[in-house]
């Protein structure tokens, strides 16, 4: 007899889990959803795993990617960092990751399976104690409140953005921004019809008119014209205690957040759905993906603040700030074994470390001038 799934969230992660438990399993699926929550829509840049994902789970390929205004994303511009050079984090020749509107992702894949006869599209508000699957994948997005379910994330020194879209009549270039600023740094999303720009920054530190101000660099450096759809808000870095149990699992906001340095979210809510279904498939234990996860975001974490403990251009309180934030993760980092085994070639070039391959990290920490540090 088949069993049965309830995935809760139409958001990117929620797409992602019906999309990957449909084509990996024979289960029923019932893709429960409340209309009247609103996806998130920054604008998102994935990993190298997505696209080969997208395709292989819904047959989604490049020629698709119009309709959801993607554009081909082929690394990471850097500017402002550490000394101030710019480069490029690269991805491997002949492989690109996406940036995409994660809301038009989200309804081209609603009505791919929309006729798919295994997905019941449910709309309704509902808890856990309602719900009669055998497996719950929850991906509803950010908590109400964390409480004792949660971690927070002590070292990422950024709590806030402030998001600006700016409209253009071509793609004016083919990777994510990313800026340090005097306040913070900068992203930048390139769509087809606009660039997503938003500048991450402390609220404890500096105030929104400063932002306001000082990201106005941005669009002058990068021809970009600044429209009235602006928005800001707080976040917290958080990420779950205990992610997974033999019934329910937890992905997208539901399961963590972490700052968007390096678009590792998209990455971590794959890792998440493979988990769950190897625990529920007997290929692991709760304790071994329970492990995994956290281990997952500790890596992550390492790989952001590498960034903060580079420093940048910029001698203002932030910096002084993140800069100290960052030494402590180093200092941890460099004595961790499977980090060292990478770094000495101990490993092959397939092993990620928070998303990274040796090539990036190599790249990274020549480029933010760490090299010397390790050495």
């Amino acid at each position: 007899m088949s069993k049965k799934l309830t995935v809760i969230g139409r958001g990117t992660a929620g797409c992602y889990a019906v999309a990957h438990f449909h084509r990996w399993t024979d289960w029923e699926i019932d893709w429960v959803f409340d209309n009247k929550i609103k996806p998130q829509a920054v604008g998102e840049g994935s990993t190298l795993d997505f696209p080969i994902d997208l395709e292989t789970n819904t047959g989604f390929n490049i020629n698709d990617l119009e309709s959801i205004y993607g554009t081909l994303k082929a690394g990471i511009y850097k500017k402002g960092w550490a000394h101030g050079d710019e480069f490029t984090h690269t991805f491997p020749s002949g492989n690109v990751g996406y940036h995409f509107n994660a809301v038009m992702l989200q309804e081209w894949l609603m009505k791919h399976f929309s006729c798919r006869s295994r997905v019941r599209m449910v709309e309704k508000n509902i808890s856990h104690a309602e719900i009669d699957s055998d497996y719950i994948m929850d991906c509803s997005g950010k908590p109400n409140n964390y409480g004792d379910e949660y971690y927070n994330s002590e070292c990422i020194p950024v709590n806030s953005v402030y998001v600006t879209q700016c409209f253009w009549s071509g793609v004016k270039f083919q990777y994510t921004l990313a800026i340090a600023r005097p306040y913070g740094w900068v992203f930048g999303i390139p769509l087809l019809n606009r660039c997503s720009i938003g500048y991450m920054y402390n609220n404890n530190i500096n105030t929104l008119d400063e932002v306001k101000n000082d990201v106005k660099q941005i669009f002058i450096d990068f021809d970009l014209t600044p429209s009235d759809q602006t928005n800001s808000f707080n976040f917290g870095n958080y990420y779950r205690k205990n992610n997974y149990n033999s019934r329910v699992a937890y992905n997208g906001n539901a399961s963590f957040f972490l700052e968007p340095l390096e678009a590792t979210s998209i990455n971590l809510m794959n890792r998440n759905q493979r988990r769950a279904f190897d625990l529920w498939n007997g290929k692991k234990t709760e304790l071994q993906v329970n492990i995994e996860f956290l281990t997952d975001i500790a890596e992550i974490e390492n790989v952001i603040m590498l960034h903060y403990f580079a420093g940048s251009v910029f001698d203002t309180e932030f910096w002084k700030h993140a800069q100290q934030k960052g030494r402590t993760n180093f200092e941890s980092l460099v004595k961790n074994n499977k980090f060292r085994q990478l770094m000495d070639g101990e490993l092959d070039n397939t092993t990620s470390y928070g998303t990274w391959s040796r090539a990036s990290f190599t790249q990274n920490l020549k480029n933010l001038g760490l090299v010397d540090y390790l050495n």
